[in-house]
């Protein structure tokens, strides 16, 4: 077998590692290829794991959108579907994936939802990076390489203290790592193969799992392509071959789309559309990059990695398809990094960085020991300790711009330690006592049989001049109600057959369409009205009774009257009237429509938008 790197006098060799083709069972096959891994391999990848699992545990925690796909994943268990609340159709989690492999791994998890959340989450990071460095080891050894092994990139990723942060926190970030890991690894099993020995089957099965990525998070999508096309350009497919990948990748993602459409009526999922993710907010997204690198000095890592890929490029040579692999998930890192700062990026320092820097250092995770690497390993081995023991953030990471109370971007654990005055918020529990005057509230309430709104302390002053709440619809099949800006504690203190209004649009029909209402940071840019939410839920006989200083009542019943005009009603009626094909169809044909839907947050500038 000729080398992918063709033959160069300056590089020590050994026998290419390729695939074993022998015949034989899955676990003779397994056992073949774990004798022929080096020993000082394991060790070198299991120095740069090892650091992420235990560094990962020691900050384990689980964060407000943690907290969101959880109650979701209640609903489903419950058999409401996935809704956040039940009768309101609503798609609050941003990973398809990551919700239902919760459903899935909940039915043999000893532990909460919420704990499973975060312990799941920290498995598949440690297992993803364990991936990815197997990938990057085999690149080398696939291409002869004897030379020792050294870990430069894999060291950058795990000691940047955010990415810590995020091997938890109940969110879909350690799936992230697991696919990102787990989809070069079968990058660089496609690359060791000749361009004729990769079966059909097997390209298939590799290009649906590649597939997965919009599931995992939507804006995966175009690293999946990317990485589709490394593939079909290493194993040189014909067009009925390329055709068939995409299907392949395609038919999953495509059939939870139209899923997607026909029961939630939009394109998106309702936090995409509240962050209006299809802005260019530029300038934001320039403050989130810097805001990553200026805490860590991350362009002297980046710099020492440069020199690196022209140390190793100018010695090895490498041939076509070994560039093909190599250059893939750097691609990837520069199309994904600037899709962040063109959606402009995110309020919670560093998690959207995260798989951009996997990607990014995936060729050079592990890198081969010559005169010319060492000293470039040695410093970013010192970069690597002086960070990961010194560099910390603070709460705040890019500071408030005028006329705006939120900071534009912050260390959403240090935070949450502070609220929750825990060193490991994991459980639901954590997070319920930061409300617990609210939560006795909602229990007294739900005993007493009061059937009221209540509203969140933190929502205005509303709290304060109704604290007993206001009377629910009575065509409402509501226990008891929470108007609240922490949606996923709000899930956590509010009963499964409760009804939860997000003031931040994530999981309200109306929140999410309303004009943005403030310009900064992401996520928070559009503020629910105290008059939507009252015209929405509340009794109309109790609208008299709600100070103008809260919502005036001409804003009230203009917010009444909308509702029930045009696009808006039919907007309401795709999220609340019962499911059934006909209203499927609705739904499927109208996604598009309702997805551009924009009113005006002020009900009577609505009102005269929507009821001439």
């Amino acid at each position: 077998m000729t080398t992918p790197l063709g033959s160069d006098h300056r590089i020590e060799t050994a026998p290419p590692e390729s695939p074993s083709r022998a015949a034989g069972t899955f676990g003779g096959r397994l056992k073949t290829r774990l004798r022929a891994v080096r020993p000082a391999d394991l060790v070198v990848m299991a120095i740069p794991t090892l650091i992420l699992a235990v560094m990962g545990w020691q900050k384990r925690w689980m964060t407000d959108d943690g907290l969101i796909f959880t109650r979701a994943v209640r609903q489903i268990l419950e058999g409401n579907g996935p809704v956040y609340s039940p009768g309101e159709r609503t798609e609050t989690s941003t990973s398809t994936a990551w919700q239902w492999l919760l459903v899935a791994v909940d039915w043999i998890s000893p532990w909460q939802l919420a704990v499973t959340a975060v312990y799941l989450g920290l498995a598949l990071s440690v297992a993803g990076l364990w991936l990815a460095l197997d990938g990057t080891r085999r690149l080398y050894r696939g291409a002869s390489s004897a030379r020792f092994l050294l870990p430069a990139g894999a060291l950058v990723f795990v000691a940047v203290p955010s990415v810590w942060d995020f091997t938890t926190a109940g969110m879909e970030t350690g799936l992230i790592i697991f696919w990102v890991g787990s989809s070069w690894s079968l990058l660089t099993s496609v690359w060791q193969r000749e361009p004729g020995d990769t079966s059909l089957r097997r390209l298939l099965l590799t290009s649906a799992y590649v597939g997965l990525g919009p599931l995992v998070r939507p804006d995966l999508g175009l690293t999946m392509l990317i990485f589709l096309v490394a593939i079909a350009l290493l194993t040189r497919a014909n067009w009925k071959r390329c055709a068939g990948m995409l299907v392949a990748a395609g038919v999953l993602p495509v059939a939870y789309e139209i899923f997607r459409m026909g029961y939630y009526g939009l394109l998106f999922p309702m936090p995409a559309l509240t962050k209006e993710a299809s802005d260019s907010p530029w300038d934001r997204g320039w403050v989130y990059l810097k805001d990553y690198v200026k805490p860590y000095d991350l362009w002297i890592p980046a710099l020492l990695l440069t020199a690196l890929i022209v140390v190793l490029v100018l010695r090895i040579r490498p041939a076509r398809r070994t560039l093909i692999v190599a250059l893939t998930p750097l691609v990837c890192a520069a199309f994904q990094g600037l899709y962040v700062v063109k959606v402009g990026g995110d309020f919670m320092h560093g998690r959207m960085w995260m798989p951009v820097l996997l990607l990014a250092v995936l060729p050079l995770a592990l890198t081969p020991f010559t005169k010319l690497s060492t000293p470039l390993v040695a410093a970013l081995c010192a970069w690597a300790v002086f960070t990961g023991g010194f560099q910390r953030t603070g709460h705040v990471t890019s500071p408030h711009i005028q006329g705006i109370y939120l900071p534009q971007v912050w260390n959403e654990r240090d935070m949450y330690l502070t609220w929750t005055q825990s060193d490991h918020p994991v459980s639901q529990q954590s997070h319920v006592r930061t409300l617990q005057k609210t939560y006795s509230q909602i229990v007294h309430a739900v005993e007493d049989g009061d059937r009221v709104l209540l509203f969140d302390p933190n929502f205005g002053d509303f709290s304060k001049i109704v604290p007993q709440g206001l009377p629910l619809r009575k065509d409402l099949d509501y226990p008891v109600g929470l108007v609240i800006g922490r949606l996923g504690a709000g899930g956590a203190v509010i009963p499964i057959d409760g009804i939860v209004v997000d003031v931040w649009g994530l999981s309200n029909p109306i929140g999410a369409h309303i004009e943005q209402t403030h310009p900064s940071p992401s996520g928070h840019q559009k503020l629910l009205p105290v008059a939507w939410a009252v015209a929405m839920y509340v009794d109309p006989a109790a609208f008299k009774d709600i100070p103008a200083s809260v919502a005036p009542h001409d804003q009230i019943l203009a917010a009444k009257h909308t509702l029930e005009c045009g696009p808006v009603k039919e907007l309401m009626d795709s999220v609340t009237e019962p499911m059934s094909a006909k209203r499927f169809w609705k739904n499927l044909t109208g996604a598009y429509d309702r997805t551009t839907l924009r009113i005006p947050s002020n009900p009577v500038e609505a009102e005269k938008k929507f009821c001439k």
